[in-house]
């Protein structure tokens, strides 16, 4: 038999990677373990089982799950873990968040025709729970004699690893991806990211955090851009919260959406002075490219500030 395990980059999803090879090694034999990546091309081989492993599970693969009843473990754990754990081998909270927010939307994007299994490294079951309901999965039984022999060549299942991580930093993780990995584990929880001024980049100078507040003064371009964040693949409706000095009324925006290509833009403009939230849709049509936004001025001004708070986004679907 095939069977496809998707795991968040984590202490716990590469410790269920190492269970799962040690299972089909010691009960089927004939299984060849395969690593896909999210841009491979993948193809099932009939004639003999496969265990095929992923963490950005490219297009082929999820489609393949959509349309073969093959069994899937997903492996996942809190968010904070995961970036945490992401953050030893990539040193910047943006590029951590990134990667396991590329992993989230790629599992996510499976819509598996056949049985789930789904394990949870924020509250782990004891380890010999855990490589049993692995081996039912698979299709296979594991006798005491097994589970010994499991237990001595594998480390003890590892507990969340939440080292190196400011508070105003732990506050962008979860607004960012806790509600995304919660949608992994339960599909009844509505799909949504919050993305903070601190995730963008300013335009005024590039590569650096955006301030909260910028000053519009000068000829049209774009005021923030950013965050090269994974979506899923569908509609997305966006909130932005945006402020404007008395000097910035009537100063017309532009908003666009861009992963690659284009997805999608529209216009504002402020009638006066204050907060207000601008709505905007756009579609994801390549979940393997991350979405930058650009917020740019189209006319000049003399004078005038222009804030931007937020970027709430709430998934609407596919088609």
């Amino acid at each position: 038999m095939t069977v496809v395990v998707l795991g968040l980059p984590s202490a716990f999803a590469a410790w269920g990677f190492e269970a799962v090879r040690r299972i089909a090694q010691a009960k089927l034999a004939a299984a060849q373990p395969q690593w896909v990546d999210r841009f491979d091309r993948f193809g099932f081989d009939e004639a003999r089982p496969t265990v095929v492993c992923a963490q950005f599970p490219p297009r082929s693969l999820r489609d393949a799950l959509s349309n073969r009843p093959i069994p899937v473990i997903v492996l996942t754990t809190s968010a904070t873990d995961a970036v945490c754990f992401q953050r030893l081998v990539q040193p910047t909270l943006l590029e951590a968040v990134r990667t396991i927010g590329a992993s989230v939307a790629l599992i996510g994007d499976c819509r598996p025709s056949g049985p789930v299994l789904r394990l949870d490294g924020s509250s782990p079951l004891p380890a010999a729970a855990i490589l049993h309901a692995l081996a039912g999965h698979m299709g296979v039984q594991l006798s005491d004699d097994d589970e010994s022999m499991l237990l001595e060549m594998l480390q003890p299942v590892p507990s969340a690893y939440l080292e190196g991580l400011a508070e105003a930093d732990e506050g962008i993780v979860t607004l960012v991806l806790e509600n995304s990995v919660a949608h992994l584990r339960d599909e009844t929880v509505p799909l949504r990211s919050i993305w903070p001024h601190r995730v963008f980049f300013s335009g005024d100078r590039p590569n650096e955090e955006a301030p909260l507040v910028t000053d519009a003064t000068g000829g049209s371009r774009i005021l923030y851009y950013g965050p090269y964040f994974h979506l899923a693949e569908g509609r997305w409706r966006a909130k932005l919260t945006l402020g404007f000095t008395k000097e910035a009324v009537g100063l017309p925006l532009k908003i666009s959406a861009w992963g690659p290509g284009l997805l999608g833009e529209a216009r504002f403009r402020p009638r006066q002075e204050g907060i207000f939230a601008a709505p905007f849709s756009f579609t994801v049509a390549e979940p393997e490219h991350p979405v930058e936004l650009h917020i740019r001025t189209e006319e000049g001004a003399i004078e005038g500030r222009i804030a931007l708070g937020q970027v709430e986004l709430n998934y609407v679907g596919r088609g």
